[in-house]
């Protein structure tokens, strides 16, 4: 499903904690950086899991996988490059800094110093914004949602082992065909939305938001092979072999 707020490069609210942006085609050429910003801030349960358990030795030992939370901060607790480019990443999503509260297992939205400074009583710090354990995950789908990602769904402490090491397998073979560049680039994702005829072009492309990105390729390709199988029918063709779906409808259905 689109989010129409992100596809229209709009913030929205989350939690009333934090706005979170949208970055458009533009901004996303143009930093560098926006690979480790999203790997810092969707890193999921699972690939953790997968990574600590591939770096594991010792089969007999147990090891303790740590949750996204706690993931991001102990890197940047032990990383202070680590953690300048969380912070920067923080930043181009939420247009603010942050504050790690490592004691706490918390990111406190704002300079906390700032705060403290700026504060004139107790009821001023009763409304610092805090982002903690269990809204973290939320916090995560809503950064994937702003970039065009899917939400992900919460792991399941419960789930069959078996099932797990074939999930495990498939999430490897995606990350092998990633690497073999197997997927489009965004240059040429760019090109294809200029030649769509609805008034894109190489002068403003850059200023749509990222997350349109994808939908508006998968549609457009929708209402292509529908028009090409109507045509199709009207010449003749066999309208057993050609199920025809007419285009404007949720493609994750």
């Amino acid at each position: 499903m689109i989010n129409e707020s992100y596809f229209l490069k709009l913030p929205k609210d989350f939690k009333d904690k934090c706005k979170i942006y949208p970055p458009s085609i533009k901004e996303v050429v143009e930093n560098k950086k926006f690979p480790q910003y999203r790997h810092l801030l969707t890193i999921t349960q699972e690939e953790l899991e997968d990574e600590f358990l591939n770096q594991k030795k010792d089969k007999e030992a147990e090891i303790i996988i740590p949750t996204p939370l706690e993931f991001l901060l102990s890197t940047c607790y032990h990383n202070k490059e680590i953690e300048q480019i969380a912070n920067e990443a923080f930043l181009f999503f939420i247009k603010q800094p942050v504050t790690f509260l490592y004691d706490r297992k918390e990111i406190l939205i704002g300079n906390l110093e700032e705060i403290i400074k700026n504060s004139s009583s107790l009821e001023d710090l009763n409304k610092i914004k805090i982002i903690k354990e269990d809204e973290y995950f939320d916090f995560q789908n809503a950064i994937r949602e702003a970039i065009g990602e899917k939400a992900v769904k919460p792991p399941d402490p419960d789930e069959d082992p078996r099932v797990k090491r074939i999930k495990a397998k498939a999430r490897y073979r995606d990350k092998i065909k990633a690497k073999k560049g197997m997927g489009i680039s965004l240059g040429t994702l760019m090109a294809s939305i200029c030649c769509m005829g609805i008034g894109i072009n190489p002068l403003n492309v850059g200023e749509l938001s990222y997350a349109s990105v994808n939908p508006l390729i998968e549609t457009y390709q929708e209402k292509e092979k529908y028009e090409t199988d109507v045509k199709a029918l009207i010449a003749g063709a066999d309208s057993k072999k050609i199920k025809l779906k007419y285009w404007i409808r949720n493609l994750d259905e």
